[in-house]
């Protein structure tokens, strides 16, 4: 390690001064960039905190977060931002003081009701707490930031109902920023509000969202025949033939060697047909209207009586023998029957409306990228198999060799290689501006410690000269030998002592100390 920081000392004296000026803007410039980027790194990273507020609600939230001294950015479409570190925390706060969120209020509107409410006070206050309940459900479902329900409730009074009083619901949803709705998430908001109002039917409810569309309209439409449902049937049907037939020759051919185009032809013809015969009226059959049956029955019988005149009646009387004749009469029946014409009414309904008319499918195949042989044979067998599969004539399917343009996939392959070269590159230039970093740390430390040595070997070079040339002095110098008293001898002792372990007369010297 000595010998190669050496060697660096040594290179950099026999630099030019150019060069040495050169390196030392190098090594500057470096250091500037690496304090900017701390700099930059250490500064607030903001991110979204709520956003789609209207100005009513972005500001209780900045005035809250002013009462709580955070620090904020304000953006376009109600948006908010604040630090990282904090997001989830002032989530938590704003949302149990009541701001952040839905600020409908539902049920506990009821818990404050006065004792001088009337009955029709009750009654709007429970429609605004019902609505606020039904704005909390929907706001709940995915995709959806906030919703306004608008509930028509006719009032409950003691008199009769009229026929217009029908409740009806209005709701309006504003999505979130990306999201969509399907129509089975709307057909279920419209279940969930018909299910809490009484009496209010599903096609009374109507939902719209914040771009102003019906999105209500199409869900209870019987009528298929509608332009808007004709496209989207066709769309979806051919999609589907689409889907399947690519899905199942990429599986031979290779992904992206197929390309399907489905064409279907949606029958929306409805023939009704009614028919009404009538048949003539005959005495044996017939259709009865009324009947009337009349008889008449006549009966004559004899009757006895005396002689004429008066001599019947004085005595003596003479009693003449009368002659008795038989009983005489007639009967007679009469049925009057009215018959109604015979008449057959007939209705045929013929209806094939969105029944598949004509299916024809084209396909595009890339046999050479494929690596497959194209012949007559596999053309026929993949018309067979595509006829088994979507029941469509083998004149209606037509199949196409084709050498794709692959200059898009070469594009973004060029793109995605390009984007993967400069993550790469910015991830070197920041691994070796760290290195440099290291390095000149490193060299910085390895210079003290080198100037420190230098200057310890310096003085350790001065003080053995110094010896030596003190050695040389005192050996030019012959001395008389001196001849010393004993105590001069025992005080020449303890300097030796003295000199050669000073550690130890140290430690005697404190122990004397601390015994006095």
């Amino acid at each position: 390690m000595e010998e190669f920081l050496k060697k660096i000392l040594d290179w950099w004296k026999n630099l030019e001064k150019k060069k040495k000026i050169t390196y030392i803007i190098y090594a500057l410039s470096l250091i500037v960039v690496m304090i900017i980027l701390f700099v930059v790194i250490s500064l607030p990273h903001y991110t979204l905190l709520v956003s789609g507020l209207n100005e009513t609600q972005a500001g209780q939230v900045i005035a809250k977060l002013d009462e709580q001294g955070v620090r904020y950015k304000a953006g376009p479409n109600g948006s908010i931002y604040v630090s990282n570190s904090q997001k989830y925390e002032l989530r938590m706060k704003l949302a149990s003081e009541g701001v952040l969120g839905n600020n409908s209020r539902g049920y506990e509107l009821l818990q404050n009701q006065g004792f001088g409410a009337t009955s029709f006070d009750k009654q709007v206050n429970y429609q605004i707490a019902l609505e606020g309940e039904l704005e909390r459900s929907i706001s709940a479902i995915t995709g959806v930031s906030f919703a306004r329900v608008h509930l028509v409730i006719p009032p409950k009074t003691y008199y009769t109902v009229g026929d217009n009083a029908i409740p009806k619901a209005s709701v309006m949803i504003s999505l979130a920023t990306g999201a969509q709705i399907s129509q089975e998430e709307v057909k279920g908001i419209v279940e969930l509000i018909s299910g809490a109002v009484q009496g209010l039917e599903p096609k009374n409810v109507r939902v719209v969202d914040n771009y102003s569309r019906d999105l209500s309209s199409s869900i209870y439409n019987d009528d298929i025949g509608s332009a808007n449902t004709k496209f989207q049937m066709k769309q979806m049907i051919e999609s589907y033939y689409t889907k399947k037939i690519q899905q199942t020759m990429q599986t031979v051919f290779g992904f992206g060697n197929v390309v399907v185009m489905s064409d279907v032809e949606l029958n929306w013809q409805k023939l009704e047909q009614e028919e009404r015969t009538v048949e003539p009226v005959n005495k044996s059959s017939g259709i009865i209207l009324s009947q009337q049956q009349e008889s008449e029955q006549t009966i004559n019988s004899s009757n006895n009586s005396g002689a004429p005149g008066t001599t019947s009646n004085i005595p003596p009387y003479d009693y003449q023998t009368q002659s008795s004749d038989r009983n005489t009469g007639y009967s007679k029946s009469k049925v009057i029957t009215n018959y109604d014409i015979n008449e057959i009414y007939k209705k045929t309904i013929d209806d094939r409306t969105g029944e598949i008319a004509k299916k024809s499918f084209t396909i595009y195949i890339d046999f050479l990228k494929s690596g497959v042989t194209e012949t007559e044979e596999i053309i026929k067998n993949i018309k067979s198999s595509i006829t088994t599969a979507t029941g469509s004539g083998q004149d209606n399917i037509s199949v196409l060799s084709l050498t794709f343009n692959r200059e898009m996939d070469n594009e973004k392959s060029k793109i995605e290689a390009e984007n993967l070269r400069r993550r790469k590159l910015i991830t070197y230039v920041i691994l070796i501006m760290v290195a440099i970093v290291m390095l000149l740390f490193l060299l910085y430390v390895a210079l003290l410690y080198m100037r420190r040595k230098k200057t310890y070997t310096l003085i350790e070079e001065r003080k053995k000269k110094l010896e030596e040339r003190v050695k040389e002095v005192v050996g030019e110098v012959k001395e008389e030998p001196v001849e010393l008293s004993p105590s001069q001898e025992m005080q020449k002792r303890l300097e030796a002592i003295v000199d050669s372990r000073p550690n130890d007369v140290v430690e005697i010297i404190k122990i004397w100390i601390n015994t006095q």
